[in-house]
């Protein structure tokens, strides 16, 4: 088979443990590219959050964000598709809460809704690595609360930040009969979009717009909201630091994330060298 699209989540497989690009995985995108490839990103981050790491991959130019529910043209900083969650479903889901210990933000637009109270306090929620970019990226409220209940707000995706699995374990009990799409992410995390949209659909959606077959598409992931793309893909690579359940899912696996994985499945499976 002939891949002509691959679509790489970014933490835990774009990017190494120190949140950076190896070089060989810049070099790698850069032939991909020069070779009428194309190169994708498909994440749970926001497009904000995905153009501040962007400088180490230039020649890619289209983003799948949020779970699947964005899709963006990093080159001309455009949505060119967007899936929004119902409003009464976003305050469902944070009224299900019910007094939890949680840390939550907001996707919309390019960007994401934040407490401002929380950002001292992102490690005690399991999310320390992400404390800069959430001050470089984020726009901060004094209510977070107030964002979810604002119909006004149009919403994506939303992640809820337990301090704990168990915690997150309750809500996925909770939120069981809202018609919204789960994921797992970090070590107790959750994340939310509407029914039917996870990054397997994003992946489509982008192949769709640019007239590439199924068949010919590679996603590339290494956690539990990377399943639905590792399935959706012509091919599923799982990187070596992956998850027991990514790693059960896809076709092949490269190395992990800090020895060239994804070097490796470009060149090996999109370039076919």
């Amino acid at each position: 088979m002939t891949y002509q699209l691959i679509a790489f989540d970014m933490d835990g497989t774009l990017l190494d443990t120190n949140k950076r690009v190896l070089p060989s995985t810049t070099e790698a995108i850069s032939d991909a590219t020069a070779a009428g490839k194309v190169v994708a990103i498909c994440t749970g981050r926001c497009p904000k959050m995905v153009e501040v790491a962007s400088a180490d991959f230039a020649d890619v130019r289209y983003a799948i964000c949020c779970n699947g529910t964005i899709v963006y043209d990093l080159s001309e900083q455009r949505i060119l598709e967007e899936h929004p969650m119902p409003a009464d479903v976003v305050a469902r889901c944070y009224d299900a809460l019910e007094g939890e210990d949680v840390m939550a933000e907001a996707f919309s637009g390019r960007g994401v809704f934040f407490q401002r109270s929380f950002i001292e306090r992102v490690a005690t929620y399991n999310m320390g690595p992400y404390k800069e970019l959430y001050r470089a990226t984020a726009t901060l409220v004094d209510d977070i609360a107030a964002t979810f209940h604002d119909p006004s707000i149009t919403i994506p995706k939303f992640i809820f930040h337990f301090r704990d699995p168990e915690a997150r374990e309750r809500m996925i009990e909770r939120a069981a009969d809202l018609p919204v799409e789960m994921a797992k992410a970090e070590i107790s995390s959750l994340e939310f979009t509407a029914r039917g949209t996870d990054k397997g659909t994003g992946l489509l959606a982008l192949a769709d717009l640019l007239g590439i077959p199924r068949e010919q598409t590679i996603a590339v992931g290494d956690s539990y909201n990377d399943l639905p793309m590792i399935h959706a893909a012509g091919l599923g690579v799982a990187m070596g630091n992956s998850r027991e359940a990514v790693l059960a899912a896809a076709g092949v696996t490269v190395a992990d994330n800090d020895s060239g994985g994804c070097a490796e499945a470009i060149r090996r499976y999109l370039l076919g060298e």
